[in-house]
């Protein structure tokens, strides 16, 4: 009867430690204490500012202890409380129930008991809670990887410092002949970028950063190497876009923002980005981008050359054609009503996340993705602010296409390639020579076996809302991109037959 009353009493306290919530303070505490420390490590943050929030914290983590505290002594009181009033009903002898509980045999099976009980609470508790299901699945981080991204973050100038630090320990391994002929795909968002990397970073030649490369990217050889020692492959799932695009530790992805933000803080405020022209050079950014491009190619056995996916490298087309006169830069372009309705549904989408999800907000805003949601961060193509709040609309982003592409052709280079992605998908066999031919490839039979990735886009659809004229001119801008793509991939095709 003793161990019956124990095993009740053990009940009894995990049940008013799950019914006060006791893991989601101690959560809470956690989450406190990791934004105190990355606020005292970021040198980026005034010394009143750090003061300010670290006595904050303080504070609540005060409230928090006498809080959790005071749920330990309640789940001791009621587990006491049932084991004491079983005594006292004559049932069994008080000591004898402790020499019991006290003993190594009780001890383990109880912890036994108690896990197996705690986990099989927390799987029933997630099956009807389908919705904190898919959220995790939507931030698939623990707190450990939270508060790890959350201190990579903080500062760029300590990014800054690794990289260096980095460059000076494996300086026999960084090849700087795989600077050469670089290739830059960007775009804006939604307008197949994603799916070219994945095409081109496939083939052996070609080496990109990867999600194993995250959070501390601008050091892909020093971190890349500790991550692998306790990061297993995984399975593949499908991205936060939901836009049936799987990644995994080894899917290569856009991160080369993260180097732009660590060396221009200034063209990034509150609530836009401004663009850069041909002549903002900055000779301690291009030695450190450079080193950092070899770096890439080294990771990837037997790569060559560096290719990246960065969506704002659109602002700043003029300037990487100075910087690197040898690189290929491919820019997709799409049907403006296709693109237009993805960008607003992929808006709201991320809205929606981020309102649910702080730290996936703070995530995009920490890789430099400030295409949508709370972390939207407009470029200012024609050096214009434009309007958040409209975000919302299909005109919004209409506009905004009208004035990326018009800023796109008037600050295209030679370098600049554009590739129609519709067309592309509808026939890759077709387009995908001009792309081999584009990027210099000796043969194009590697990127020929990729055609079968590619899928046929589906119905244009009707945008509504939107005034005639901005359609008509969106129209028209497409036609002229697309008539540079068409004249690039005739001329790929005569020297083909040559």
């Amino acid at each position: 009867m003793s161990v019956v009353a124990l095993m009740l009493g053990l009940i009894a306290f995990i049940s008013v430690l799950r019914i006060l919530k006791a893991a989601q303070v101690a959560g809470e505490v956690i989450e406190t204490t990791q934004g105190a420390i990355g606020v005292m490590l970021n040198t980026d943050v005034s010394d009143a500012e750090k003061e300010t929030q670290v006595r904050r914290a303080s504070l609540q983590l005060l409230g928090k202890f006498f809080w959790i505290a005071s749920i330990g002594i309640a789940a001791i009181a009621a587990s006491a409380v049932l084991v004491w009033g079983g005594a006292a009903l004559g049932l069994y002898a008080l000591d004898r129930a402790i020499a019991i509980a006290m003993g190594w045999p009780f001890i383990l099976a109880s912890s036994g008991v108690a896990i197996v009980l705690w986990l099989g609470l927390d799987r029933l508790n997630s099956e009807q809670t389908s919705d904190d299901t898919v959220q995790r699945e939507e931030v698939p981080y623990s707190g450990l990887d939270i508060a790890l991204h959350d201190f990579a973050f903080a500062s760029p100038r300590r990014q800054r410092a690794l990289g260096d630090f980095e460059t000076a320990v494996f300086r026999r391994r960084i090849d700087m002949d795989h600077v050469k002929r670089p290739v830059f795909v960007t775009s804006l968002p939604r307008a197949g970028t994603t799916i070219m990397l994945e095409v081109l970073a496939g083939l052996p030649q070609f080496a990109s950063a990867t999600y194993r490369h995250m959070p501390f990217t601008l050091s892909p050889l020093l971190w890349g190497g500790l991550s692998g020692a306790f990061r297993k492959s995984g399975e593949k799932s499908e991205r936060a876009h939901g836009d049936g695009i799987d990644v995994g530790f080894d899917s290569p992805e856009a991160f080369e923002e993260m180097l732009w933000m660590a060396f221009w803080p200034d063209h990034y405020g509150k609530d836009l980005i401004t663009p850069w022209a041909s002549q903002d050079r900055n000779p301690e950014f291009e030695a450190f981008f450079r080193t950092h491009i070899a770096k890439i190619v080294v990771t990837k056995p037997g790569a060559t050359r560096y290719i990246s996916k960065n969506n704002a490298n659109i602002a700043r087309l003029g300037l990487i054609e100075q910087l690197f006169p040898d690189a290929s830069i491919i820019v997709p372009i799409r049907n403006p009503r296709a693109q237009v309705q993805s960008l607003l549904r992929q808006h709201q989408r991320f809205g929606d996340l981020h309102a649910r999800e702080p730290f996936a907000r703070r995530y995009m805003e920490g890789i430099g993705h400030l295409e949508f949601g709370k972390a939207l961060r407009p470029i200012a193509f024609d050096m214009a602010s434009p309007d958040r709040s409209l975000a919302d609309t299909p005109e919004f982003w209409l506009t905004y296409w009208i004035t990326a592409y018009e800023h796109v052709l008037a600050t295209a280079g030679p370098a600049v390639v554009f590739v129609d992605h519709d067309a592309m998908c509808a026939d890759p066999e077709g387009f995908l020579p001009h792309l081999a031919d584009a990027l210099h490839l000796d043969d194009a039979g590697d990127l020929m076996a990729m055609s079968a990735t590619l899928r046929a886009p589906g119905p244009v659809p009707d945008v509504q809302g939107v005034p005639t004229e901005l359609l008509r001119r969106a129209d028209d801008l497409h036609a002229q991109m697309r008539d540079r793509a068409l004249a690039g991939a005739t001329l790929s095709k005569q020297g083909y037959a040559k």
